[in-house]
């Protein structure tokens, strides 16, 4: 069995409501041996919120895996938002309108493959995907220039769709004989 770890995160701005940086991490796991992880970071000008950032971390590890093509395999998902996990199971709906999209790209991603299953993780036991997420934030902040340039876009835009940057990196070890 395969099994996908996802976490994001939020900065918002704070003279800014819905505006921010999210940044997310997953990894996959064969037999408890990393064998795919990620990061990146997106920036917002309008729907910045931890759901749309866990939603964006749990999207990136569900291409991972297809990308990996492993639409057959016995996959579990876990991450530590109730709330998402409730959602791609069913038993919550998805209210808000910055998140719908991200739902259904995610349930779309989903519904590629034939045996997955969810699991709600505490937070602690979510540690791995937390630290890429936070690894994110890190290089973000790496060019400072470029850093400050991406906040004062988010602060002075106007436009009616959101502005995204998606700067992040995947890493993929894929032992002998998979």
């Amino acid at each position: 069995m395969f099994r996908l770890e996802f976490d994001g995160l939020v900065r918002e701005l704070e003279d800014r409501p819905s505006a921010g940086i999210m940044c997310y991490g997953w990894r996959i796991l064969h037999k408890r041996k990393i064998v795919a992880h990620g990061h990146g970071t997106f920036a917002s000008g309008q729907w910045a919120n931890a759901n749309a950032a866990e939603y964006l971390a749990l999207i990136e590890g569900l291409e991972a895996l297809v990308d990996m093509r492993l639409e057959h395999e016995r996959i579990l998902v876990c991450g530590d938002s109730k709330s998402v996990i409730r959602q791609m199971q069913g038993t919550s709906g998805v209210s808000s309108a910055s998140v719908k999209p991200l739902y259904r790209k995610a349930r779309s991603l989903a519904d590629e493959f034939d045996r997955l299953r969810w699991n709600w993780l505490p937070r602690a036991q979510n540690r791995a995907a937390d630290a890429l997420s936070r690894v994110a934030l890190r290089l973000l902040h790496v060019d400072v220039q470029g850093y400050e340039a991406l906040l004062e876009r988010l602060r002075t835009s106007k436009a009616p769709t959101t502005a995204m940057l998606d700067v992040g990196g995947l890493c993929v070890y894929m032992p002998a004989g998979m």
